[in-house]
């Protein structure tokens, strides 16, 4: 994919997601989000290992991050990168640098190595097991 494709992408899913938190904690002021998104959940009822991460999210805005952290533990590194990726790109497009182009194609050689890839899969599955754990409990 293109440099342009990728910084256009995460621009908007950025824009996105961060609409869509701010929508549910202050305009709304949910307690869960507005309505259930998850696509896996909805056909087979059961939630999948990123269930939670919107909650988590809107947990780490409200300063909850115990809560954060019980609802999904992914809500961290995905809060990290709703803020730190967006600034990153607007920054390489105002500098003309390509730092953050560099760093994805890192990312994705890096998980692209079996082991790295193993491992991922292995701590993903743990996390559906506690998703899996906290809603038939």
């Amino acid at each position: 994919m293109s440099r342009k494709k990728i910084h256009l992408f995460i621009l908007l899913f950025a824009f996105a997601a961060c609409s869509w938190i701010l929508l549910n904690n202050y305009l709304i002021k949910a307690d869960k989000p507005l309505v259930n998104v998850c696509l896996f959940r909805m056909v087979t009822g059961i939630p999948c290992p990123s269930c939670g991460t919107t909650h988590a999210l809107i947990s780490i805005v409200r300063g909850n991050f115990r809560t954060a952290f019980y609802e999904n533990i992914l809500g961290f590194p995905a809060a990290v990168m709703l803020l730190v990726f967006p600034v990153w790109i607007i920054c390489d497009l105002l500098f003309k640098r390509e730092s953050f182009y560099r760093f994805y194609r890192n990312v994705e050689s890096f998980l692209r190595k079996r082991w790295v890839a193993w491992t991922a899969l292995g701590l993903l599955l743990l996390i559906w097991g506690w998703n899996l754990y906290r809603y038939f409990s």
